[in-house]
């Protein structure tokens, strides 16, 4: 029977009848979106209290009482460590410098090597960027500094290299003699 044979009365029950679904299928949404954040958030929260802070002395006072210490994200430390804490299939895309932290899922049952590795990369590449106060970058890591800190962090360094350069292709850095550059697609990617 087409919508145009059911009465009005009949459309409308079935109206009632496909909102009634719609519903239970977006509060079942709404359970998995929740159950997904809930399990993301432990598994960040886990990563960031073994390796997301660097707390250092910023020194004391003249009489000796009162010691000043700063805690400061370790942005490339802090990828890392979620990398290796997230489920299968999410990968961290960017760690802003307030800080928060954006997780993508990838689409798939496990998460591209090369994903991971260019979250670790674009995460040392903003740690050692140096910006001026007018938003002006006043130094940048060497190609050679951005995959040491990579090996420390787990990657291998010949995935690293390679990573580096899909990198520059893509825009999202510029690799050039005296460093490597954050380009104009370094947030999206």
């Amino acid at each position: 029977m087409s919508m145009a044979e059911e009465s009005a009365h009949e459309q409308m029950e079935r109206r009632a009848a496909l909102t009634d679904e719609l519903e239970t299928v977006r509060a079942e949404r709404d359970s998995v979106e929740a159950s997904v954040r809930d399990r993301l958030g432990d598994a960040i929260e886990e990563a960031t209290a073994d390796a997301g802070t660097n707390v250092g002395s910023l020194g004391q006072s003249k009489d000796g009482k009162r010691f000043r210490f700063e805690a400061r994200l370790d942005r490339a430390a802090l990828v890392a460590a979620v990398t290796e804490a997230l489920p299968e299939g999410f990968v961290v895309s960017h760690v802003n410098t307030d800080g928060t932290l954006s997780v993508d899922w990838t689409g798939d049952s496990t998460t591209p090597s090369k994903r991971e590795h260019g979250a670790i990369l674009k995460a040392i590449i903003a740690e050692e960027t140096e910006i001026d106060s007018d938003g002006f970058i006043e130094s940048v890591a060497s190609r050679d500094r951005v995959l040491s800190r990579a090996v420390e962090l787990g990657v291998d360094e010949a995935d690293a290299a390679d990573r580096l350069a899909r990198l520059a292709t893509l825009d999202v850095v510029d690799l050039a003699e005296d460093g490597v550059y954050p380009d104009e697609n370094f947030s999206r990617y």
